[in-house]
């Protein structure tokens, strides 16, 4: 057996220590990770559970109501101003149940991977204006005010897809309209630029808070939630924003007001390049053409 001097023995036990207190840091490391995916993973099941809840009442409740006022208009006992009431009511539900599905079936396809880009030439004034008119219910109801402005006007054309621009612009307006306090004004312009077309949409609501910022666009989340939940939807609106301007290469920014009083949201739509020829024409995002190869 080889005999070692005193000296090698401390310097084996200091290597051994060295290895050890590596191993340990090593050790904390590999914890404090799985500890950090843990916790995420517990944020994502508690996220995907309030959102599976939301949408059941986001569904339920309008469905219920739509439902219940039907039966209401069986009784045929109504004048004229409560049918038009009654009627009007099941219109706004529908609305909002329309308006959320879709959203949902639009995040389902993105998820898959299965959001194709069609391509048709929009007349972006009147495209725009149908979009503000289908919200009008909302804005008499909250007494807003809207102020459009379509640079170049009747004759201001782009080649874009009109599904998603329409998505797109659903979602910001309708923002625009929620969290607008009641008899302000919403401001939105559209203009072209050397990429295609520029837009911004201006509403006088709460802005938002320099915390939240960074999240405003993630998936399921929503500003308000739980028992401070003043808005209706899911979280869906802004992530299908940015995920639709991605594919078709545009951008997405917002800045707040001087006061905190309401925010702008502005967003450039580049115009399709392919080298072929567009007959189709849409209004609403109606008509469209599938399964083009062309990107931008």
């Amino acid at each position: 057996m080889k005999n070692i001097s005193d000296k090698e023995l401390v310097g084996e036990i200091n290597r051994r220590l060295d290895e050890y207190n590596m191993t340990l840091h090593d050790l904390k490391i590999l914890t404090d990770k799985l500890e950090s995916v843990n916790s995420k993973l517990q944020e994502s099941e508690a996220t995907k559970s309030d959102f599976l809840s939301n949408i059941r009442n986001e569904i339920n409740n309008p469905l219920t109501s739509i439902m219940g006022l039907s039966r209401h208009l069986q009784d045929g006992t109504h004048n004229k101003d409560e049918l038009k009431s009654i009627t009007q009511s099941i219109y706004n539900e529908a609305f909002d149940l329309d308006f959320q599905l879709n959203n949902i079936f639009i995040a389902a396809e993105i998820e898959a991977g299965e959001s194709s880009v069609g391509i048709a030439n929009v007349e972006v004034e009147r495209f725009f204006r149908r979009i503000i008119n289908a919200f009008s219910h909302k804005i008499e109801e909250k007494g807003l005010d809207v102020e459009f402005h379509c640079e170049g006007g009747d004759s201001f054309t782009m080649k874009t897809d009109p599904l998603k621009l329409h998505a797109i612009l659903m979602n910001l307006f309708s923002n625009a309209v929620k969290f607008s306090l009641e008899g302000k004004t919403i401001k939105v312009n559209a203009e072209p630029v050397d990429v295609g077309l520029s837009v911004s949409i201006e509403d006088q609501g709460t802005d938002i808070a320099n915390e939240e910022r960074e999240r405003i666009f993630d998936r399921f989340r929503q500003l308000d939630s739980g028992t401070r939940k003043e808005h209706h939807g899911h979280g869906l609106g802004l992530s299908i924003v940015k995920s639709l301007l991605n594919q078709l290469g545009g951008a997405i920014d917002f800045s707040g007001k001087a006061g905190g009083e309401g925010c702008t949201f502005r967003i450039t739509v580049p115009e399709f390049e392919g080298d072929s020829e567009v007959d189709v024409f849409s209004e609403n995002g109606n008509e469209f053409i599938f399964g083009t190869e062309e990107e931008f």
